[in-house]
């Protein structure tokens, strides 16, 4: 999308400075609001093209997520990447069962930092707001956590670090996933 509206390849830094924010309203801000429809589309045609190559769990992830579901947790997800194919990577990963809902962009809720997804997903699994907690990775996750009212874990393992993800104040933070669970 640089290469095609602003001649120019992005830094691998820069790119993880996006990643987790919503496409609508991003592409159109650094495209130009005129181009934001044409840069979406080329975005999904590429990221259908690499995502299930390119996509693997954090370390500790399955991990934590086989921990949790043997406790009888309640697993869901609250994405920013389309529903749909979230739900075809998570198959990918062979970790979709262990979701009782995924939700994404296009899935008829609004994409974080709305609590949308959150609320949609307290309102069918039926466990209270002050039960709930959200792992994330990112500035946003924490947005949308408090935007909803509920607890969050963050975990810098991701593109963010733990001082970026400190001064957001979220209610736990981790250097990594696996500190989650002793």
């Amino acid at each position: 999308m640089f290469s095609k509206f602003q001649s120019r390849q992005i830094t691998p830094e820069e790119s993880s400075s996006y990643v987790g924010v919503p496409l609508e309203g991003l592409l159109g801000k650094l495209f130009g609001k005129e181009n934001e429809e044409e840069a979406i589309a080329v975005f999904r045609k590429r990221y259908t093209e690499v995502c299930f190559d390119k996509t693997t769990l954090i370390k500790g992830a399955k991990e934590l997520l086989l921990k949790l579901k043997g406790e009888n947790k309640t697993l869901s997800v609250a994405t920013n990447k389309t529903g749909s194919i979230s739900r075809e990577l998570l198959t990918h990963l062979q970790i979709i069962g262990l979701f009782d809902y995924v939700y994404g962009v296009f899935d008829g809720l609004e994409g974080k930092p709305s609590p949308e997804m959150i609320n949609k997903i307290v309102e069918m699994t039926a466990i209270p707001k002050e039960s709930t907690i959200l792992i994330g990775d990112s500035p946003i996750d924490i947005m949308t956590a408090k935007n909803a009212g509920i607890h969050i874990c963050a975990v810098a393992s991701g593109n963010h670090e733990y001082g970026e993800l400190k001064g957001y104040n979220p209610d736990y933070l981790f250097k990594e996933i696996s500190q989650i669970l002793p």
